[in-house]
């Protein structure tokens, strides 16, 4: 195994019950409280009453910043920080889905900092890394997907320059979060499906690159990979399963908690290095959505390249029981995943997603010059702008029959 290092100084709170343990644990963190939300959703559908009612008892004031929007955008990350100016808040708590949650980190840290600016600190940006401390966050995920309930990132998007990027610090990570999965009973099959996604990228992307000096990250992945894969269809057809819908909110939150990958070499997220500069171009592509249209694609090319073909094969055998020997099996994996996604409507190519063929070599330049060297990716070898283009040409045949 690798040499590594894992903490997880987050204390989860899960089920419906626990409101008012959650709220005494942020008590604390202090009296004043900043709470970030999204487009109205919370409080339309009743979420926030009862938690409001229990910080009240606690002796927490809470103010409010609405209006975050799917991919948060750094002028209205800016804008929270500035309306806090004065306000002694002691901590910062975010409700909401996963762009709510990295929201609040940036805003968090922007008013430790007295700074004007999230972008000046993304990666790519002249500032990047230069962030030293964040408020105290707390977290009440209503999506299950990101896992930014207990990670140190916060992803950012800034319109002007057709940018998505990314804050990485531990001490973003929150404090304290609440899991209820009956928050996630209001999601569509569309968000639901593109959650799905997200929480499968966060254990492929190691799993595939990483290596296989972690029997332990293996099988923890293997057991999540399972899990997602039997939950999603069993949800589709009834999605207000309390569940169905706990379960793969477990499941996202561990997909990316360190223990599925600890002891593997460290690998670059090579699909969200790509689908963010995707969801940078055109705003409007949701970040599963978008990992789930370079699956097929991505997979393919590896193979076509002759890398990671071990880990294909095994998954071929571990989670589709392929009875084929050898590199069969990772080509019965590529197939039946590829129909996994049909079935459960998650295939597309990235022109279903709006985005034509002049746009490749620009979303390819924008992933190498944020997220690698400035030539090329990293996946178990060179991957070049030129190799990004043909993976995003590929998912041209990518079609649900």
């Amino acid at each position: 195994m690798q040499d590594f290092i894992f903490s997880l100084p987050t204390k989860l709170f899960f089920g419906p019950s626990q409101a008012q343990a959650f709220a005494k644990e942020l008590r604390k963190l202090g009296s004043r409280a900043y709470l970030i939300t999204g487009g109205g959703t919370v409080k339309r559908l009743g979420y926030l009453d009862g938690l409001l009612e229990c910080l009240k008892e606690e002796g927490i004031a809470v103010d409010e910043f609405s209006g975050i929007e799917p991919n948060p955008l750094s002028e209205t990350v800016n804008r929270a920080a500035r309306e806090a100016e004065g306000k002694n808040y002691d901590f910062v708590l975010a409700f909401g889905g996963g762009s709510v949650l990295d929201a609040a980190k940036a805003i968090a840290a922007l008013i430790a900092e007295d700074e004007q600016d999230i972008w000046e600190f993304v990666a790519g940006s002249p500032r990047q890394g230069k962030l030293t401390h964040a408020l105290p966050l707390a977290t009440v995920p209503t999506t299950a997907a990101t896992a930014s309930e207990i990670t140190p990132y916060a992803v950012i998007s800034n319109k002007a320059v057709q940018g998505k990027s990314v804050l990485a610090y531990e001490f973003m990570k929150p404090a304290a979060s609440w899991l209820n999965p009956l928050f996630t009973l209001g999601l569509n099959e569309t968000v639901t499906q593109d959650g799905a996604a997200d929480i499968l990228s966060h254990i492929f992307e190691n799993y595939l690159l990483g290596g296989t000096d972690s029997p332990v990250a293996d099988r923890v992945s293997e057991a999540l990979f399972l899990t997602v894969l039997e939950t999603l269809p069993k949800l589709l057809k009834d999605l207000q399963n309390k569940d169905h819908r706990a379960v793969l909110q477990w499941c996202a939150t561990w997909a990316l908690s360190g223990l599925q990958s600890g002891g593997r070499k460290p690998s670059e997220f090579v699909l969200h290095s790509i689908e963010h500069s995707m969801s940078g171009y055109r705003h409007e592509i949701a970040h599963g959505r978008g990992l789930a249209t370079l699956y097929p694609a991505y997979f393919r090319w590896l193979w076509q390249e002759n890398r990671g073909r071990e880990r294909f094969i095994r998954l071929g055998q571990i989670l589709f029981n392929s009875q084929s020997g050898g590199e069969k099996a990772g080509l019965d994996f590529i197939e039946q995943f590829e129909r996994w996604l049909e079935v459960n409507g998650l295939l597309q190519s990235a022109a279903d997603l709006g985005l034509p063929q002049e746009s490749f070599e620009p979303i390819a330049k924008y992933a190498v010059k944020v997220y690698g060297d400035g030539t090329k990716l990293n996946a178990l070898g060179p991957m070049t702008v030129a190799d990004i283009v043909t993976v995003l040409e590929m998912t041209g045949s990518q079609r649900s029959s």
